[in-house]
């Protein structure tokens, strides 16, 4: 089923700022503390989740 450019864009954004978010959890910026591991494992798990809906709204077949 073709998805339209809006949800592309929207997919898009998502994965950028899940990804902004898991790179300050990662290395936190001056003044930020450092995060615990919870909150690494949700930023990890929130990435991959909108990686995954990029992969969908792209239609990305994965198994090539």
């Amino acid at each position: 089923m073709p998805t339209s450019p809006e949800s592309r864009a929207i997919a898009k954004l998502a994965l950028e700022a899940a990804f902004e978010r898991l790179g300050n959890a990662l290395s936190p910026p001056k003044g930020y503390p450092e995060p615990t591991q919870k909150e690494l494992a949700e930023c990890y798990r929130n990435a991959l989740g909108r990686l995954h809906d990029v992969r969908v709204a792209f239609e990305i077949d994965p198994s090539l």
